[in-house]
């Protein structure tokens, strides 16, 4: 274990008031009045004692800092936080804030806000940082072993029995993440006590270099299996220059009582630096000359392509009273494209990455009932992949290993109901309620037999349908004054699970009981429970040629447990204790699945599962 110090020494903060003191509530209702803190801070670190003072650190890694003298593993700096506000008695008109721990690390918020409009501003940054990395060998190459002995030949992990670094000689790495933005509110009274708008905009930047790996396939280089094996697994110091701009706009008003929204927004993404496997084609030979990359259609292949796109999305929300019941609905719409494309996807004329979704909901409310109290809801998504498919030389069913597997489409439904009683002890109120949700999924496999090489869906745990109902209550109760007990216990069944994660039956309780003082004292403890089992989905075995076989239940079992408690002191008007003790334990078992042969071997060789 690494041993890590740090140490900060912080000037407690210096407070200075920008204006005349207050002399009487009534003069800070009429004038400005401005107060601030500017807090002065000195941060002394060490990361490196102790054994193996040499290696990475955690804290060098993901608490970035530097010293006077720019070392970035022990020193001394400077720093200095600001917190101002300009209060004239109604609202905050101005607000400056810096939170800032050095250089790489700092949080800046404006914010001003008059009659007629408010403006908002905000810029972070943070970096990480990584140095030293190594690889390992596959568990297959290590001398203590680690694959399963009933695993097929040996020379089926020879590809990672070497690592190859492409950037030798570069071991630091950093990555410097930045968020900035803007915003105006216009008020009512700017636009004639009727609407409401509001326009911002929200910036996103990565900046520096990482290092990526990948694997080669064994068909994607030339020479014999002993030359280009060791040479597949590889690495290099990719750079990283990315960022995001999103610009949103919504509007709001009340006509006839009617209280209308609406939101539109568009966000672009783009990353410059992009890899193919061409690129480090000279590299690859330059080990051994008989190896290279094995066509001009591998050498076009992308690595970790992150390609430029838009997304557009609208929101439109509704909500009415009528007398004692509110109804509100909502309809959106976003689509996301695909802007830049790789080598690979221009030559073989894949031009339309598009992503639909809509979705809608409805809500009921109502008390027209005398002591008890309706809800129902409505709520539906539609995701649909508009993308170029199939596209020869890409991405096809037809083809060996050419697809797995496509998602053309998910809708989702979901409805419930519930009410809310009081059952006239303890001064307690509880809700019963229900709801159910279908999910269905489109999916396009790729074809099974014929000597294409492909995954069988049966030889998966992913399935198309998902169907599940739960029944809840939530009950509270306030037996004296002060004390707050709830609890909240439900089970869920489903029919049907399209993924093993999704459970078949789950039974969650949660509770909180809190008790508050007279004097302000605060006690709190809580314990939930949770326990979820799913044993509807399989796999499947195949014999030779791709005729299925017995199926193998894949059963899981999840129980989640966490407690805690918390006391809360208030000590005087400015200071305030708080001490808590939490609890977890989480749980989990299922059957390891084994078999004797890789699944892209199949349909030509047989797959047997093996609980």
């Amino acid at each position: 274990m690494h041993a890590k110090t740090q140490k900060k020494i912080l000037a407690l903060a210096v407070a200075s008031l920008f204006a005349s003191p207050l002399y009487a509530a009534e003069a800070a209702a009429e004038g400005m009045v401005v107060t601030g803190e500017v807090t002065a801070k000195l941060f002394a670190f060490d990361y490196f004692k102790g054994a193996d003072a040499g290696g990475t650190q955690f804290l060098e890694r993901y608490n970035y800092q530097k010293g006077i003298g720019d070392d970035n593993r022990a020193g001394a700096y400077l720093d200095l936080d600001l917190d101002i506000v300009a209060n004239n008695g109604q609202r905050n008109v101005l607000v400056l804030k810096r939170d800032s721990f050095g250089e790489h690390n700092q949080r800046n918020i404006f914010k001003a806000n008059t009659d007629l409009f408010g403006l908002a501003g905000y810029y972070t940054n943070f970096r990480s940082s990584s140095g030293g990395l190594s690889f390992l060998y596959s568990p297959g190459q290590i001398p203590s072993g680690g694959v399963d002995t009933t695993y097929a030949a040996a020379s089926q992990t020879g590809f990672v029995m070497q690592f190859n670094n492409d950037s030798l000689g570069q071991s630091i790495f950093k990555v410097d993440r930045q968020t900035y933005g803007l915003g105006v509110d216009l008020k009512p009274e700017l636009l004639g006590n009727k609407l409401s708008a509001s326009l911002a905009y929200d910036g996103y930047s990565r900046d520096g270099n990482r290092f990526a790996t990948y694997v080669l396939g064994n068909g994607d280089l030339t020479g014999g299996n002993a030359n280009k094996r060791p040479l597949r697994w590889r690495g290099f110091d990719a750079p990283i220059d990315e960022k995001m701009n999103r610009y949103t706009f919504s509007l709001n008003g009340s006509p006839g009582g009617f209280n209308l929204g609406y939101e539109g927004r568009i966000e672009k993404f783009e990353s410059s630096r992009n890899f193919t496997i061409g690129d480090f084609g000279a590299l690859i030979t330059a080990q051994d000359a008989t190896v290279a990359p094995a066509s001009a259609a591998v050498a076009r292949r992308p690595i970790q392509y992150a390609p430029d796109s838009t997304l557009i999305s609208n929101n439109f929300r509704f909500a009415k009273n009528y007398g004692a019941t509110a109804v509100a609905a909502g309809y959106g719409l976003s689509v996301l494209e695909q802007d830049s494309f790789s080598q690979q996807q221009q030559f073989v004329g894949y031009s339309t990455g598009k992503i639909t979704t809509n979705s809608a909901y409805a809500s009921v409310s109502s008390n027209v009932i005398r002591g008890i109290g309706l809800d129902g809801f409505f709520r539906y998504n539609h995701r649909k992949n508009n993308s170029d498919f199939p596209v020869t030389g890409l991405i096809t069913p037809t083809v060996a290993e050419g697809l797995d597997v496509r998602i053309n489409q998910i809708e989702t439904l979901s409805y419930g109901i519930s009410a809310t009683v009081r059952p006239g002890f303890l001064k307690s109120t509880a809700t019963l309620g229900w709801k159910h949700e279908d999910k269905d999924r489109d999916l396009t496999w790729s074809q099974w037999g014929g000597g294409v090489l492909s995954i069988n869906q049966m030889q998966t745990l992913y399935r198309n349908d998902s169907h599940v109902d739960e029944l809840f209550l939530k009950w509270v109760a306030r037996p004296i004054q002060g004390l707050i007990l709830r609890v909240t216990p439900s089970y869920a069944l489903a029919n049907s699970t399209g993924l093993v994660t999704e459970p078949e039956r789950a039974l969650n309780l949660k509770t909180l009981l809190s008790y508050t003082t007279a004097k302000g004292v605060q006690t709190s403890g809580y314990y939930n429970y949770k326990r979820a089992e799913n044993g509807n989905n399989a796999f499947t075995s195949s014999a030779a040629g791709g005729a299925l076989g017995a199926s193998v239940q894949q059963e899981t079992e999840k129980t989640l447990q966490s407690a805690g408690v918390s006391v809360n002191v208030p000590i005087s008007e400015w200071i305030n204790t708080y001490a808590s003790f939490s609890w977890l334990q989480d749980n989990f078992s299922s059957y390891l699945m084994r078999n004797d042969a890789r699944r892209y071997d199949a349909p030509t060789a047989a797959i047997n599962f093996l609980a």
